[in-house]
């Protein structure tokens, strides 16, 4: 069976599933639910001084369920930072909530927001944290719930703290230089450039890296014409889809400084979503939507689904999953048609008459007109002065009966699976 056990800035980890801060990790009781489910770590919710955030509008998460079964995933929230009093919690949740978690060999990893770069309204996080026996401490600066939330003097907190290096730099390195645990430095998908984000918390001395925060949303309930829940931009959460472009913004970092360890997550709802992670360059993978959209069983299903893999692959530890960081590349360095793209396309569909059951998606979805299913026959036919080569038919065929072939010798360029061939010969481009 397979050792999932693994270790994140030098402390141990059970596994590397956990969940990012969120409800979960706010109260001794909550933690103590989640742990028994089998997690490796939790971060805390964010506990803070600012002014706005701890006061949420009661209710404060609206699903978006009933708008169609597409969204049954997605919802907004207006749920902000932590709601209790920051010297209560200190003085008697976190003990409470230490002590939770070292019972179900969980790692807690406390979470904290300053407001704006000033060091002093970091500092004293800090030092209150690691005196208590917090073994590792994630600078929340990635929301937006807080800068919606937040009254005017408080409202330089969350997101707009992670949008910009110089700002990162000095609020990292404020925390570092005070603190003697790791510091963990949450980032936010709005941040334009990642990668030099990334590199001014590694230059100030950042431990760790996590991400990513949630994006922020709004909605209308058009049978009501009124605003959904409340009238304003909120947190946003889009369900499993939203990890295409989350991993694009984890791949930033990690792919740039593979050496940094990396918290990630966002959209991760299965198991094989932890995988990618994994391999996208992620040490610890975390759960918080799934786990509210899903229940509480989605947890020990996707641990066991992890577990299951790495046996079918014949990976013993959680360091014998391959990173494929260093092949993250930019569009303009793969090798393509040019100088302009053949007007009939090299690149076809090839079906495959012993798979495909003649359904007639491929037809019905084809963007261009270009395919033809005709029940007579025993496989699609296509209009090659039509057919652009792209594929989409090859990702839509429940048969896995299509796949794309160099129209003059056959070779196989996509069936569906990983990484499309580097096809393109000297001659047909650069």
């Amino acid at each position: 069976m397979a050792d999932l056990s693994t270790t994140f800035c030098g402390l141990p980890v059970k596994n590397p599933v956990g969940i990012t801060s969120c409800d979960f990790g706010g109260t001794a009781k909550l933690i103590e639910r989640y742990s028994k489910a089998g997690i490796g770590w939790i971060i805390g919710k964010t506990v803070h001084k600012i002014d706005g955030v701890h006061r949420w509008p009661r209710p404060f998460f609206y699903s978006l369920r009933h708008f169609g079964n597409d969204m049954k995933d997605v919802w907004i929230c207006s749920q902000m930072f932590h709601n209790m009093p920051y010297e209560k919690w200190l003085d008697e949740e976190l003990p409470k909530s230490l002590k939770a978690a070292k019972e179900h060999d969980v790692l807690y990893i406390g979470s904290v927001s300053g407001i704006g770069p000033v060091a002093e309204t970091w500092v004293p996080f800090i030092q209150d944290l690691q005196e208590r026996g917090v073994q590792i401490i994630e600078l929340d600066t990635g929301g937006p719930h807080a800068t919606f939330g937040a009254v005017d003097a408080h409202k330089d907190c969350g997101a707009p703290l992670a949008l910009d290096p110089d700002t990162a730099y000095k609020v990292t390195k404020a925390c570092v230089d005070i603190a003697k645990v790791p510091i963990i430095f949450k980032t936010t998908p709005q941040c334009v450039n990642a990668a030099a984000l990334a590199l001014a918390i590694q230059k100030a001395g950042g431990h760790a890296i996590s991400g990513n925060n949630a994006f922020y949303g709004a909605w209308i309930d058009h049978e009501k014409a009124e605003f959904y829940g409340v009238p304003g931009s909120m947190g946003g959460l889009m369900g499993r889809p939203w990890q295409i472009f989350s991993l694009a913004k984890i791949l930033e970092t990690t792919a740039t400084i593979p050496e940094m360890p990396f918290l990630g997550g966002g959209g991760v709802f299965t198991y094989d979503d932890v995988i990618r992670h994994i391999m996208g360059g992620c040490d610890l993978v975390g759960l918080c939507s799934s786990i509210y959209s899903r229940g509480i069983a989605v947890i020990p299903k996707i641990i066991k689904g992890v577990e299951e893999f790495m046996d079918r692959k014949g990976y013993k530890t959680i360091k014998d999953i391959p990173v494929i960081t260093d092949k993250f590349m930019y569009l303009r360095d793969w090798k393509r048609e040019g100088p302009y793209m053949q007007e009939i396309t090299p690149v076809v569909p090839q079906f495959d008459a012993e798979k495909c059951n003649m359904c007639g998606i491929c037809e019905d979805l084809c963007p261009y007109g270009a395919i033809t299913v005709d029940k007579s026959t025993d496989k699609p036919t296509f209009d090659r002065n039509i057919c652009y080569g792209c594929g989409w038919c090859v990702g839509h065929c429940p048969q896995w009966a299509v796949k794309m072939v160099k129209a003059e010798t056959g070779e196989e360029i996509w069936d569906g699976r990983g990484t499309i061939a580097d096809w393109v010969s000297d001659d047909e481009g650069y």
